[in-house]
């Protein structure tokens, strides 16, 4: 069977995902700067943020009222707005960066649409890969949090 210049281009990304020395490993998020050496570290202002999110919301506050109280304490979103959204608040909740761990190919590209990955063998974690901000039981307890909130409103 031929290999295509696509598959070929998806293994190139796996064996660089796989050494840990993809560039997407180190994509820098709100919360940590990238460090001269090209390493990801905490950028403590906005690390208490992340920790403020994570905190809050896993002791029962709504994305909408974390929006509220980041905008009543003058914290611009990470783009600069007033107003944070709660797609933003949602997203960071997800992010398993803040737990210092990275999860490459996460999503992939099918008919020209970005989709995520069903397919655990295409996915590689690097554990430890930089300095978490909140405990992977902080995360654990959100995730389980968030789908728990979205279990009941579809009912």
């Amino acid at each position: 069977m031929d290999t295509t210049r696509s598959d070929k281009i998806k293994a190139g990304l796996q064996r660089s995902f796989q050494s840990g020395k993809s560039a997407k490993a180190s994509i820098v998020c709100y919360g940590y700067k990238v460090d001269s050496k090209g390493k990801l570290q905490t950028y403590s202002a906005e690390a208490a943020h992340v920790l403020y999110i994570f905190e809050r919301f896993a002791a029962g506050d709504s994305l909408g009222k974390i929006s509220d109280v980041l905008f009543l304490m003058d914290i611009p979103s990470p783009t600069g707005k007033e107003i944070w959204s709660k797609e933003t608040i949602s997203k960071i909740l997800s992010n398993e960066k803040y737990t210092g761990d990275v999860i490459l190919g996460k999503t992939q590209v099918k008919n020209g649409v970005q989709v995520k990955t069903i397919d655990i063998s295409t996915k590689t974690t690097l554990t430890n890969h930089h300095p978490a901000i909140i405990s992977k039981e902080l995360f654990d307890s959100v995730q389980k949090e968030k789908s728990r909130r979205h279990r009941s409103r579809e009912r």
